[in-house]
C-alpha cells in the first residue's frame, strides 16, 4: 500500500515481541521495521523500564501519524511500566500510541524540560522527553515531519545536544538517527569516546531521533 510519501506499507496488521537488552542497534532493527497497516506491541518481555524502548516507540508512532496510519497499541505492560507511565502522565503528552492495558490518570502533570536543542523550523513535530534517577539521566529527543528544504544533518543535532548536556551531565552514550544512517557514540573509560557511524536504508519519511544516557555532575555549592 503506498501512503503519502510513496514508501511501501504491509496490509496487514501485526503483533511484535521485543525483549529486555541494551542493544540500541537491536532497538532500531525492530522498531524501524517495516510498518504494517495495524500493529500491537507486546510488552510482556520487558518487565523493566528502560527510556530507549520508550524512545523508539514513541518515534515509529510518530512515523505512523505522519503517514496516517493508525495509532499503534501498546499490550503486556509489566506493573512498573504501568507505575511509570502514571507517575509520570506519559500518555497525557500527546504520545501517538495507546495502551491496551488500564492506566490510571494522577492528578497533576510532571512537566517535561524545555529541550536545548532542535526548535530551528525544520520540523513540524518534536518531542523531548528526560528522566533523572539517581546520579543518572535519561533523555530521548524526536523529530518528524521536515518543513524545510535545509538539509538537517546529524552531526548539527549531536552539537546542539553536547552544548545542552555537557553543563551538567557527563555523556555515556547516545544512538542518533536519522532515516538513512545513524551513530553510535560510547564513552569507554579506558579509552577515548568512540564513534560507529552506520549507513540504513529505509523507505520512512524524514525524522531524527536522538537516545542518551547520561551521569549527572555533582553540583559544589559555595560556603
Amino acid at each position: 500500500m503506498n501512503r503519502l510519501d510513496g514508501s511501501v506499507v504491509s496490509s496487514q496488521s501485526g503483533v511484535f515481541y521485543p525483549y529486555q537488552h541494551q542493544d540500541f542497534y537491536a532497538m532500531d532493527s525492530l522498531f524501524l521495521s517495516p510498518l504494517k497497516e495495524e500493529e500491537i506491541w507486546d510488552f510482556q518481555s520487558i518487565s523493566q523500564v528502560q527510556l530507549g524502548f520508550l524512545g523508539f516507540l514513541t518515534l515509529r508512532g510518530f512515523i505512523r501519524e505522519d503517514l496516517e496510519l493508525p495509532k499503534l497499541q501498546v499490550r503486556g505492560l509489566s506493573k512498573q511500566w504501568r507505575s511509570f507511565l502514571a507517575k509520570e502522565n506519559f500518555l497525557g503528552k500527546q504520545v501517538p500510541w495507546e495502551t491496551l492495558d488500564f492506566i490510571p490518570n494522577l492528578v497533576g502533570d510532571t512537566p517535561s524540560p524545555e529541550s536545548g536543542f532542535g526548535k530551528k523550523g525544520h520540523w513540524a513535530n518534536e518531542f523531548h522527553y528526560e528522566k533523572k534517577e539517581g546520579n543518572s539521566t535519561s533523555l530521548f529527543f524526536i523529530a518528524t515531519k521536515k518543513q524545510s528544504e535545509t538539509d538537517v544533518a546529524i552531526s548539527d543535532l549531536m552539537k546542539d545536544f553536547l552544548l545542552y548536556s555537557q553543563t551538567n551531565h557527563y555523556l555515556e552514550r547516545a544512538y542518533i538517527r536519522k532515516e538513512n544512517s545513524s551513530y553510535f557514540y560510547l564513552n569507554a573509560k579506558e579509552t577515548n569516546p568512540r564513534v560507529f557511524y552506520r549507513e540504513n536504508t529505509s523507505e520512512f519519511p524524514s525524522f531524527l531521533f536522538l537516545v542518551a544516557e547520561l551521569k549527572n555532575k555533582t553540583v559544589i555549592l559555595p560556603n
